[in-house]
């Protein structure tokens, strides 16, 4: 089997399709690369097939075939913008965003796309903003 096949085959059970469900189609835009990297035209002796797809918050699906295309739906995705600032908080405060407000995300997002999407400048505003919300507090 090639590892698509052997992906779609271990995760059909609906409590692996749970999130595999979301993490297959993208991942399978990624297939010609092995598990080190390496790039290849075959896997298993049958061609590669690195279409995939994404169905959006709003409800559209995208159809995303390859590395190429996976890498431009998240360079110009806001939903993939607002999941990477949303994580980057929680991984650097240990806390969730919206605990230190309602607007905190949006602030945050506004910033991050303001700086041409400097990852360093985000991890500083993030970083700074949730040690001033710490002071201040009774």
């Amino acid at each position: 089997l090639s590892t698509r096949e052997r992906v779609i085959l271990q995760t059909k059970a609906a409590s692996c399709l749970t999130c595999h469900a979301v993490i297959n189609p993208l991942g399978f835009t990624l297939e010609r690369y092995d598990a080190v990297g390496r790039f290849r035209e075959t896997d298993a002796g049958k061609p590669i097939d690195v279409s995939g797809e994404y169905l959006t918050r709003g409800g559209k699906t995208l159809k995303i075939d390859g590395a190429k295309g996976l890498a431009n739906f998240v360079a110009t995705s806001d939903e993939a913008h607002e999941a990477f600032v949303e994580q980057l908080f929680h991984h650097l405060i240990q806390q969730p965003v919206r605990a230190y407000g309602p607007g905190r995300l949006d602030e945050l997002e506004a910033s991050f796309r303001g700086s041409n999407f400097h990852i360093r400048k985000l991890a500083v505003e993030i970083a700074a903003g949730a040690a001033t919300v710490a002071r201040t507090k009774p």
